[in-house]
């Protein structure tokens, strides 16, 4: 008979708990999974963005299927023609593809801007203004941060699905390996923000390919995709990947990223956050805090970098946690 663990102990589980309102677990469920796919769409996006660059040239230089046939060869133009249909739907297929176009940087979808506030302080910084275009298109990702807080990094943020997963495989292989879980602080990403932006304003906003790990991916991909050709920015999305798995559990996301440093700060108290209800929940218990990814602690109704991913409140033993106006 196995004997039983002296380090283990266990939970009071209110009386109640069977009677808990209907959805609280399956929502913690439901917003996991709907992280995973609404970044994976991204990723999607991503790589169709690249590739309509390429109809765009074809789009331009032959504007017909046959001749894109003759050019490019049989899956070229079926290719064309499936993004002249897709584009059609929408108006002039060459107007509306001009109209979606550009990278993670800043990006335009069914001619709406969407802008990275870290680019728009980049380009304040080095440049002393932006186009009107460009500060309106800040105000979405900005707004949603007020709203929902941190959201960016766990529905929109294509790297952050790269993260995620490495941090899967964290901790499968923790039981047989051994991976420490460096802590530096939230000070570090401001530093990243704060020299990213003085080197940007010496050498230019290049220098955030590098820096910013959702564009190095983007940057990497566009440039495999549309171009042919591995870029730079892989190095860099190498190097991420390598302290996320190495030095600290969603280390990147966690003490590297300024964008989402900055959207964390913005949305600190946001509309709608995580709540949680006192008398079920149990005091010995940190399930919730060892659990988020972005070190939030739900137990002391913190709402600062939550991106509402929904992993606290699947694993709380007495689902005391749900989601609603804060």
């Amino acid at each position: 008979m196995k004997p039983p663990n002296p380090g283990h102990v266990e939970l009071p589980v209110p009386a109640d708990a069977s009677r808990l309102p209907p959805g609280r677990l399956p929502t913690g469920k439901l917003l996991l999974a709907l992280s995973v796919v609404t970044r994976f769409s991204t990723v999607l996006l991503l790589c169709c963005l690249a590739m309509w660059t390429e109809y765009l040239n074809l789009k331009v230089g032959y504007n017909h299927p046959r001749l894109v046939e003759l050019s490019s060869g049989r899956a070229m133009r079926l290719f064309y023609e499936a993004s002249e249909w897709f584009f059609g739907l929408l108006g002039d297929p060459l107007v509306t593809a001009q109209s979606n176009a550009g990278m993670t940087w800043s990006i335009r979808i069914l001619g709406v801007p969407f802008t990275n506030p870290v680019a728009l302080s980049s380009m304040l910084v080095a440049e002393g203004g932006a186009p009107l275009g460009f500060i309106v298109g800040a105000v979405v990702p900005l707004a949603t941060a007020l709203l929902l807080g941190r959201v960016f990094c766990s529905y929109v943020c294509p790297a952050s699905l790269l993260f995620f997963t490495i941090g899967r495989v964290r901790r499968a292989l923790g039981p047989y390996l051994y991976f420490p879980d460096v802590h530096v602080g939230r000070g570090a990403a401001w530093g990243v923000l704060l020299g990213g932006l003085a080197l940007a304003a010496v050498y230019g906003h290049g220098v955030w390919t590098l820096i910013l790990p959702y564009f190095a991916m983007g940057q990497t991909i566009f440039h495999g995709i549309a171009l042919g050709v591995l870029s730079v920015s892989v190095a860099s999305l190498l190097l991420f990947v390598s302290l996320d798995l190495f030095v600290g559990y969603r280390f990147t996301c966690r003490n590297l990223c300024p964008t989402g440093r900055l959207l964390g700060a913005v949305g600190r108290r946001p509309l709608v956050s995580v709540r949680r209800q006192s008398e079920r929940c149990v005091d010995r218990c940190t399930s919730c805090a060892d659990v988020c990814p972005f070190e939030v602690d739900p137990k002391a109704d913190e709402t600062r970098d939550c991106s509402l991913c929904g992993a606290c409140l699947v694993i709380c033993p007495t689902q005391c946690l749900s989601v609603g106006r804060g």
